[in-house]
Formats: structure tokens, C-alpha cells, sequence
């Protein structure tokens, strides 16, 4: 409700009741104003203040009893040091600031018409809650404050660049999402179990255990079980897991070097079973050992790795995690070809034994992109693999050097089989120059 002031005779002000201070002070009685007669009129509140230095009331008349009232010791100077605080301000919705400019504006105006004594009294308090706090403890309050702000900045920055890098991946599996055979729903989830199985499935070098078993051996082996694979017209799958199982079985089993060609033959027989549609008969690989073990043999090898491997033959996969690769990519079928090509020449090579196999497969697809130059390991490859490009370099550079090695005339099955027209002739295309990778 607004309150209407004459301040010496001049335009009414209108103030606001509840924009000011509240002041409470003794109600005087209607007789005690002297030089004015009859009843004196209600006044406003904070009249005192405002009015203090007038020359003539309210009613337009001087003050003539005012200067001999006695002082209010305990109403006005009290009430507004205690309303006024700017260094420990209790509002937190009132900035210190702006409090002490409310101050300043109240204050030179609220001077009443007291004695020196009182006067010197208010000028004390004022100056007394006027004094700002030293500014050391809030200097290093706000340091601290920006430093955590910055922090949080930098963070957020870093979150928002990483949903974008996600955000531009392409969803490889969504343009086969009408197509149960490929099972889209659940591809991306199965590529992540064979990942994180990768270390429970680690073979580690297995050489100084086997007295009999030499590298040179092993790789005449794989040469031949990729010989028995082109001549049977198997999937590749199987050849990878045969090797896988022969490797996991002579990490853990010592063995002849004369039963050697049957693990490789049984554990081919097995990665049949498992992912042939129609796989082969036990004759059939009675015949291409050349009858040199018989059926109880083959069987009971079967059994020994089996138990050895705990029918767990879901293990991963360089090949499984290439074609998944090369599908990141968009690769070229030329490219995909030769991408295999390396991945197996890599598994006469024992010195790759312990490598990750989604290692492996990401690498050998790196340097086939180098050498046709036709590829790069984007956003997508670094979502779906988890590799970056500088992951890949040792394992890629190993491969390069396998491929710039003189070939051996022994083992020399993969070399011819890429060298075929069907296979793009991709063994053929030039090694680059380990200096150039």
C-alpha cells in the first residue's frame, strides 16, 4: 500500500511499505506535540527519518518541541544496524553488493535528530558492519571454484566429442535388420562375447614344453590340413578351428611326434562336426592319412580333445572376426581376398600362436588396405573392433615382414591356392617396403 510523503512542502513521494525497513518505536500520545492545536493527525512511518532535517512537519508547521524530545536510544540506531549487514549477509538471495548500495542510499537520508553522542554512536556501527571481511579466504574460494568449473567444462567437452565420434559410426547390422538368417538383433553382442572370451581362450607358446614338436613341424602341418581343406571343399571356419584345436591341445598335452598328423586330422574332424553342413565320413579321413592310424585311434583322439577343451568349441576366431571387419569397412571382395591370403600364411607362422586372434584379423585387414590402397581404419572399424590404428602397427608390421620372406618350396599350399584366378591372384600383388608402412 502506498504511503504518501511530504518532504518540505515539495511532491509527494510514493514508497512502498514492504520495500523498507521495519522501525518500531514508542507511540507517542496525541498531547504531546507542542505548537499544534487539536488532535495531531496519524503520520507515516519512517517520518522521522526522512523528514529528520525539515523545516516544517508534516502538516507544514516547524517543529518546535522536536529538538527537546528525548532521544530513542534503543528504536532507530539499533534497528538499523541490525537490519543492515553487508559482509555476512543472511539472504543468500541479496548480493553483497547491492546491499551496500542499499546502504549508502539509506543511511546519509536516516540521520535522526539525536545528540553528537548518539550520532557518533550510529557512525560507529555503521562503519563497524560497512568494514568488508579480508579477501584472501573467498580469493581462494573462487580459484578453487573456477578450477572445478574448468574441470567440469573440459570433461563435458570431452563426453560431447565422444558421442559424436559414436554418433557417426554406421550401424552395420541394421541394413540386414529383415534377415534372421544373419541374425542382426544379437550380431553385435556375439562379436563382443568372442572378444572378451579372447583371454580365457590365450595360448600361450607351447615349444620348450614339446621335446618332439618343432615350428618347422607344425607349419608342415597346417600346409597339409590346407591342402585337405581345398580337397574336401571346406569352409574356412573349419580349417581355422582345427588349427585352433590343435594348438590348444598341444599347449596342454604333451605328444609323439608321430601322433602329431593324427591330432591335426582328428581336430579337423571334430571342426567338421561342428560346422559342416555335411561333413565328411571317418573313411574319408582314414583315407587321407594314408590308413596309417586306425578307427579306434581316431576315436579315442577325438575323446582326449574334447575332454581336453571341455566340448567348448565355440572359441574365437581370426577369420570370423576378419569377415566382420571387412563388413565394418565395405571392403572390396578383391580386398577381403587378400586380407585372407594373409591371415593364412599367418598360421604356419607359430610366432602368432599367442597373438589375439581379433588382433591378428584387424591387422591383416590394415595391411591389405595399404597394399591396394583403397581403405582406412575409420570411425566404424574403431567402434566395432576397438582397435585404433596405432594398436595394429607391430602386429601389422610382422605380418609385412612374413609376406617379404623367400617362400618355402615345402610349404607352399596357401602361396598357390591365392595364386589361383578364382582368388583374384592375390598372392602375386607386391609386398610394400617395411620403411613405407
Amino acid at each position: 500500500m502506498p504511503v504518501n510523503l511530504k518532504r518540505n512542502g515539495g511532491v509527494a513521494a510514493q514508497i512502498r511499505e514492504d520495500k523498507l525497513p521495519m522501525i518500531t518505536r514508542a507511540k507517542r500520545k496525541s498531547n504531546e506535540v507542542g505548537g499544534i492545536q487539536g488532535p495531531s493527525k496519524k503520520r507515516a512511518a519512517f517520518g522521522d527519518i526522512t523528514n529528520a532535517f525539515t523545516s516544517k512537519n508534516v502538516l507544514g508547521q516547524p517543529k518546535k518541541g522536536l529538538a527537546k524530545k528525548p532521544p530513542l536510544k534503543s528504536s532507530i540506531p539499533i534497528k538499523v544496524v541490525s537490519k543492515v549487514k553487508v559482509n555476512a549477509p543472511k539472504d543468500p538471495r541479496v548480493p553483497p553488493a547491492e546491499t551496500q548500495k542499499a546502504v549508502t542510499a539509506i543511511l546519509p537520508d536516516s540521520k535522526p535528530s539525536t545528540s553528537s553522542k548518539e550520532a557518533g554512536f550510529v557512525e560507529s556501527m555503521n562503519k563497524r558492519n560497512l568494514v568488508v571481511e579480508s579477501p584472501s579466504v573467498e580469493i581462494k574460494d573462487a580459484v578453487a571454484a573456477i578450477s572445478l568449473e574448468c574441470n567440469a567444462v573440459e570433461e563435458d567437452q570431452a563426453r560431447v566429442k565422444e558421442e559424436e565420434e559414436i554418433e557417426k559410426y554406421t550401424d552395420i547390422d541394421a541394413e540386414n535388420f529383415g534377415d534372421p538368417n544373419l541374425a542382426p538383433t544379437y550380431a553385435a553382442g556375439i562379436f563382443r562375447y568372442l572378444k572378451e572370451k579372447e583371454e580365457s581362450s590365450k595360448i600361450d607358446d607351447y615349444f620348450d614344453m614339446q621335446k618332439d614338436i618343432t615350428r618347422h613341424m607344425r607349419s608342415v602341418l597346417v600346409d597339409w590340413l590346407v591342402e585337405v581343406q581345398e580337397n574336401f571343399e571346406l569352409n574356412h571356419e573349419t580349417l581355422y578351428l582345427a588349427v585352433k584345436l590343435t594348438d590348444m591341445y598341444l599347449a596342454k598335452c604333451k605328444i609323439a611326434k608321430d601322433l602329431l598328423q593324427l591330432l591335426g586330422a582328428t581336430s579337423l574332424f571334430i571342426a567338421c562336426k561342428f560346422d559342416e553342413r555335411i561333413p565328411p565320413a571317418l573313411d574319408d579321413f582314414l583315407y587321407i592319412c594314408d590308413d596309417a592310424y586306425s578307427r579306434n585311434q581316431f576315436t579315442d583322439m577325438e575323446r582326449k580333445v574334447l575332454k581336453m577343451v571341455n566340448f567348448a568349441l565355440g572359441v574365437p576366431l581370426s577369420y570370423r572376426f576378419l569377415r566382420r571387419y571387412a563388413k565394418c569397412a565395405h571392403a572390396t571382395l578383391e580386398t577381403l581376398t587378400l586380407a585372407r591370403f594373409i591371415l593364412e600364411l599367418s598360421l604356419m607362422e607359430s610366432s602368432f600362436i599367442t597373438v589375439a586372434d581379433s588382433l591378428i584379423a584387424a591387422s591383416a585387414l590394415l595391411l591389405a588396405f595399404r597394399m591396394k590402397n583403397n581403405g582406412t581404419w575409420d570411425v566404424t572399424l574403431r567402434h566395432y573392433s576397438g582397435y585404433v590404428e596405432e594398436d595394429l602397427k607391430q602386429c601389422m608390421n610382422q605380418l609385412n615382414s612374413m609376406l617379404n620372406s623367400p617362400p618355402n618350396k615345402q610349404l607352399a599350399t596357401v602361396r598357390n591356392k591365392y595364386s589361383h584366378p578364382l582368388f583374384y591372384e592375390v598372392a602375386k600383388i607386391p609386398c610394400i617396403d617395411p620403411l613405407e608402412l
